[in-house]
């Protein structure tokens, strides 16, 4: 059994290496070592890297709000997929969330999340809350890809929230970190990248592969080393305070292509026999994609194309 089968064995197992995991994280530390840090997770396992890095995510948040952070695993649960989201009402002694929240990942295996509740259609505040004050279902997510991150539909009914809010209306969205935040799930997903890479190149090793296979391979391996060079140069300037919010969504941008290009390699690779017989590269590649999928690609390289016409027109 590898070791990423047996943190994927039971909850207990996952509960355990997350604690494990978020232990040896710095919440000070400096991007450049957190997204090494991820990365080095996400080629164990990306469920394990998911909920690390939304613990490493919380803690930044609390941070730049100046507020402690409780003992304990956190999560951000923040998803208005569909139309989803928590609504928040203030009364004399509490703040009260209702509604329902898709996505919510580590459900029986963090401790704590961070919310942002919708106090009307602009407005809304963020609040720290047990993760068991939520109703989960646990039969929301139909897919074996990312199962052990348990990312659950959740509901609220009358959830009363007795702290104040993580700093003031509007802190989520409006917080100068919230784009720079992204790097830390494009590190996951390089990370799950070189994940890919490593598994079909064991693969290949109990056999002669042919030169097609190769070729493929390597590209796999050229695109992994790109996109984590550009990882790694954009941290150490976020670091240095050299490098913007642009800079790290053209480093998400480069991570999602290279996990889409690197899926589609490996499954022409290692046909169906690795794709049906051997569980680990099955598992990665469908972890890989259904969590890549988190940017809208599309539409993101779309408005890289418009912003390439406009210089364009502006070179002329």
């Amino acid at each position: 059994m590898s070791r990423a089968d047996d943190i994927r064995s039971s909850l207990p197992a996952m509960r355990r290496e997350v604690r494990s995991a978020v232990r040896a994280l710095n919440g000070g530390c400096s991007w450049s070592a957190l997204v090494a840090s991820l990365q080095r997770v996400a080629r164990t396992d990306l469920c394990l890297a998911r909920l690390v890095e939304g613990h490493a995510d919380a803690l930044r948040i609390l941070v730049q709000a100046g507020v402690a952070a409780q003992p304990g695993v956190y999560g951000v649960w923040a998803s208005r997929s569909a139309g989803t989201g928590l609504r928040a009402r203030r009364t004399d002694e509490a703040w009260v969330l209702d509604g329902e929240l898709r996505f919510a990942s580590g459900v029986d295996v963090i401790d704590r999340v961070l919310v942002p509740g919708w106090v009307d259609d602009d407005t809304h505040v963020l609040l720290d809350v047990p993760a068991d004050a939520f109703e989960a279902d646990r039969d929301s997510w139909h897919t074996a890809a990312m199962d052990a991150s348990r990312s659950f539909t959740v509901h609220a009914d009358a959830v009363r929230v007795t702290g104040g809010p993580v700093g003031p209306e509007n802190f989520y969205l409006a917080r100068p970190g919230f784009a720079v935040g992204g790097i830390g799930p494009a590190a996951v997903w390089v990370g799950g990248v070189q994940l890919v890479v490593d598994l079909v190149a064991g693969s290949l090793r109990r056999f002669r592969p042919t030169p097609h296979q190769l070729r493929r391979l390597g590209t796999m391996r050229q695109v992994a080393w790109e996109s984590a060079e550009l990882l790694a140069r954009v941290a150490d300037d976020l670091d240095d305070e050299l490098a913007d919010a642009a800079e790290v969504g053209l480093v998400r941008t480069t991570a999602a292509v290279a996990a889409e290009r690197v899926v589609d390699e490996a499954g022409r690779v290692v046909g169906p026999g690795g794709l049906t017989g051997d569980p680990r590269i099955a598992r990665a590649l469908a972890d890989l994609l259904v969590y890549a999928r988190q940017l809208p690609l599309d539409q993101v390289l779309e408005d890289l194309g418009r912003s390439a016409l406009e210089d364009a027109e502006d070179r002329r």
